[in-house]
């Protein structure tokens, strides 16, 4: 009886051990944050956090914590593959610091989770939260209907201490030229551990989603398209008013 009751405390301290281990492991996620203030609203059925324009944004974590910060651009798949390479190119990220965008795959991200499925983090086990496709199609599909994913440009930004929400981070970004897509993303991880041993991503609520367009990109595939030659259209039919 006393060899039986021994065993058992012993199991449920085991039990206590590895969960308490497993707790030092599980980060809370991270959120978007933009100096004009940014509130988390739900479009096409996903909680987002509408960025007012692409500059002056960056991001907080919960709890504060320390890591190297990799931005993901989620840009519609509806946008053709060789404007997004353009963009790319074009395209450079300021603020605290510089990065290099890199685009990560010519085939867009349709399925699965982002982070383990599609862009093969493998230390994505000890991280959080999985974001599934779901989380923001719906929102993106508000402005460009025909988009079936994302194609994932990344952007290594360096090591950062991120403050908790409600505190201005010291990574705070801008793209140069202010251009985007409609409909498009911005998330981030930060890897936390050695070796980007434990990486921490954004709350699927906490993605900065980008509903205007701020540059010379109209819009995302053919919606965009057919909006600007509707502008152009009533542009010359008032010109040719005025000259009758």
């Amino acid at each position: 009886m006393r060899a039986s009751l021994l065993a058992t405390c012993i199991a449920l301290a085991a039990a206590a051990m590895t969960g308490a281990a497993l707790a030092d492991t599980i980060e809370d996620p991270l959120h978007g944050f933009c100096s004009a203030g940014c509130t988390e609203a739900t479009i096409g059925g996903n909680a987002v956090t509408p960025l007012p324009s692409v500059t002056n944004f960056g991001f907080n974590a919960s709890p504060a914590q320390s890591g190297d910060l990799v931005l993901k651009f989620l840009i519609p798949d509806s946008v053709a593959l060789s404007t997004v390479q353009a963009w790319v190119a074009g395209e450079t990220i300021t603020g605290t610091s510089t990065g290099a965008l890199s685009l990560f795959s010519t085939t867009p991200w349709t399925s699965g989770t982002l982070e383990s499925n599609y862009l093969g983090i493998t230390s994505f086990a000890n991280g959080s939260p999985p974001n599934p496709l779901s989380a923001w199609l719906g929102a993106t599909q508000t402005l460009a209907p025909t988009a079936n994913g994302y194609f994932v440009v990344l952007a290594d930004v360096g090591n950062y201490s991120l403050p908790t929400p409600g505190t201005t981070p010291p990574d705070i970004f801008s793209l140069s030229p202010v251009s985007y897509f409609a409909g498009g993303l911005i998330v981030a991880d930060l890897f936390t551990g050695p070796n980007h041993t434990l990486d921490v991503t954004t709350a699927q609520s906490g993605a900065l989603f980008v509903a205007s367009v701020p540059g010379p990109i109209v819009g995302a595939g053919l919606p965009g398209l057919i909006a600007a030659c509707g502008s152009l259209l009533a542009l010359a039919r008032r010109r040719r008013q005025r000259t009758v």
